[in-house]
């Protein structure tokens, strides 16, 4: 006897509509792209690309910088030449990306609609808050620890010895970290300042840098102050890696 055909046939648990899993992962899935969006929109702007075109241009002043050490004395640390490019980076490339983060990025997704968009996902206005500040710690951390991977490599193949080799890319590892750092202490602070002070975040953004800074310098220890702070992370990663401090 054949089993009677079930003319309504139920789904499988994890393709049921609402399977909770199913959910999780469209969330994230939504998540991710208001995360690339967000990195999407602060390269665009002003300061995104004015910090990307300094980066380009440190890059490969360095990097014609190393080839001419390479090819004048031969066998030769750069590790120097590296540290140079880690405080430029930080301060030239990560700082108007910081500032763009820094300028009221809440109005202006309102204004462009993405926050209507990010609703229509599912995205709550205080995830939207998450999601820039991790998009501005994204961008600043990439824009100074892939430059100077890069450049550890290159020193690394012109470094004319395997041991001083596996130095430059130590090292590199140790200014990948510090590019992370920097990361997510500007941009966090960046996306910060603009959420509380909107137009006025950049405002905000630099005297929250700038004046303890000053302040920490007088005192004598400017590890008091964010830029004194990236500057003892920096040494020490140096030293860690075997490089030079300071």
């Amino acid at each position: 006897m054949t089993r009677p055909h079930d003319p309504e046939p139920r789904d499988a648990p994890s393709k049921r509509p609402d399977d909770p899993a199913r959910r999780r992962a469209a969330a994230r899935r939504s998540l991710r792209a208001a995360v690339a969006l967000g990195c999407a929109r602060l390269r665009g702007a002003r300061g995104g690309r004015l910090g990307l075109a300094m980066a380009a241009l440190i890059s490969l002043g360095c990097g014609v910088m190393a080839l001419v050490l390479r090819l004048d004395d031969g066998t030769t640390s750069l590790e120097a030449l590296l540290g140079s490019a880690a405080r430029g980076l930080a301060w030239a490339a990560a700082g108007p990306i910081a500032l763009a983060a820094a300028h009221d990025r809440p109005g202006a997704d309102r204004r462009d609609g993405i926050e209507a968009l990010a609703a229509a996902r599912g995205i709550s206005r205080a995830s939207l808050h998450g999601v820039r500040s991790l998009a501005a710690m994204l961008e600043v951390a990439r824009v100074v620890a892939l430059p100077l991977a890069a450049l550890s490599v290159l020193a690394a193949l012109l470094s004319g010895s395997l041991l001083l080799g596996l130095q430059h890319l130590a090292y590199g590892a140790a200014l990948a970290l510090f590019g992370v750092v920097s990361g997510v202490t500007l941009g966090g602070l960046a996306a910060a300042s603009g959420r509380v002070a909107g137009a006025r975040g950049r405002a905000l953004f630099l005297v929250l840098t700038l004046v303890p800074w000053g302040l920490a310098d007088l005192a004598g220890d400017s590890r008091w102050s964010i830029p004194g702070a990236l500057g003892a992370f920096l040494s020490f990663a140096a030293r860690s890696a075997g490089g030079p401090a300071g």
